[in-house]
């Protein structure tokens, strides 16, 4: 048995030998189409049906259906968080100040609810920013474009006065976010709804400009948003619930990302069966000879056909090694750019899971020529014709 496993894994070695760049070709070819499978599948993974709850944005967006840019009661909010089918909600009012170090505006989002330090851990910041923010009353988080064009800085403490309510209020910075989130968001500065809510004044108070809601069932928005729609016909004013554009791109539109998906990847996947069908039958037609050689000195068909089986597995091991390496490294170097609407890219189990399948019917289509050489070989073969 080990001298057979021997005669295998020798003639497999001489197959490398005989012409390297051509495994190399092929390596790089196989790698490439692996790398475009698990980068296109992490980018697409947010906007699947499956993964739509996972998604960064997959949520409604409350507004005043009356003028969307106008405040609404924040009593509604307190009826929406009632409903059995929220899972958390968030909602903001807007608070404008100069900046005390600079000209400019330093925009404020005053957020309240549920849902408020899942989405701030998902636009950058850390847990032990949050902590202090929460122990905060009047602690702002600062992106870093605002904190750099208005001169803030973490511990800083300043009153400005707000210009809509003309009142002084008391501030205090309690860490700057890092910078590569959205350009929005990036120029803002994130403070407590409640503080904001207390310190204004009665013309202010409890007014909610817009909302967040995630529901118990991701892959039903569109019926909650009917839902909500309909609970708050008959209020003053009634409330607009629309998916945010993340949330339509994951529901809306995921069986044309699904689509895409599989039409390049099975262009990638044609053309790459393509390279390996016709290399490895040249590569086994040129050979002939010397397999007939090979023949006439003890090595059987079967014998032969396994080294080649072996040649193609380590050709694909060490390209799916090499793929994965790469895509790695090209999500990492993505992340930064597109993790603000996408989320953090990783490659998919799912996909991970789809690769040996695809290399097994590569295997199954390439290695048919030869394997028909293979089965038709004769001794005499290796004289000249």
């Amino acid at each position: 048995m080990w001298v057979i496993i021997r005669a295998v894994s020798l003639l497999a070695l001489l197959r490398f030998r005989e012409k390297p760049l051509g495994t190399l070709r092929l390596i790089a070819t196989l790698s490439t189409a692996i790398v475009t499978w698990l980068v296109l599948s992490a980018i697409a993974s947010p906007f699947l049906a499956s993964k739509a709850g996972a998604a960064l944005n997959s949520e409604l967006s409350i507004a005043n259906a009356r003028l969307q840019t106008n405040a609404f009661p924040l009593r509604h909010i307190r009826k929406l968080e009632s409903l059995p089918s929220i899972a958390s909600a968030s909602y903001f009012g807007i608070a404008s100040f100069p900046c005390p170090a600079a000209a400019g505006t330093l925009s404020v989002n005053a957020y309240g609810g549920s849902g408020v330090t899942p989405w701030l851990r998902a636009e950058g910041a850390h847990q032990a920013q949050l902590d202090s923010w929460n122990a905060t009353p009047n602690g702002l988080l600062v992106g870093a474009e605002a904190a750099q064009r208005c001169g803030l800085f973490a511990g800083m403490q300043f009153t400005p006065r707000e210009y809509l309510s003309q009142r002084e209020v008391p501030l205090q910075v309690v860490a700057v976010l890092p910078p590569g989130r959205s350009g929005m968001a990036d120029r803002l500065a994130y403070g407590h709804y409640d503080y904001f809510n207390r310190v204004r004044g009665d013309a202010f108070a409890d007014l909610v400009l817009r909302a967040r809601i995630k529901g118990t069932d991701p892959s039903r928005l569109d019926q909650l948003a009917e839902q909500i729609e309909t609970a708050f016909l008959a209020e003053d004013p009634p409330l607009l619930a629309t998916p945010t554009s993340g949330t339509e791109s994951a529901l809306g539109r995921f069986g044309q990302v699904q689509s895409l998906l599989w039409l390049i990847m099975l262009a990638i996947a044609a053309c790459t069966a393509l390279v390996f069908i016709a290399v490895l039958a040249h590569s086994t037609i040129l050979r002939r000879p010397s397999m007939a050689m090979l023949q006439t000195l003890g090595f059987g068909r079967r014998l032969q056909y396994t080294a080649q089986l072996l040649e193609f597995g380590m050709i694909a091991l060490v390209a799916t090694g090499a793929g994965i390496c790469i895509s790695i490294f090209v999500l990492a170097t993505l992340n930064p750019h597109v993790s603000w609407v996408l989320g953090q890219l990783s490659i998919q189990a799912w996909a991970l899971q789809c690769l040996p399948v695809g290399i097994f019917l590569l295997c199954v289509l390439a290695m048919a020529i030869p394997l028909l050489q293979v089965r038709t070989l004769r001794p005499i073969d290796h004289l000249p014709r």
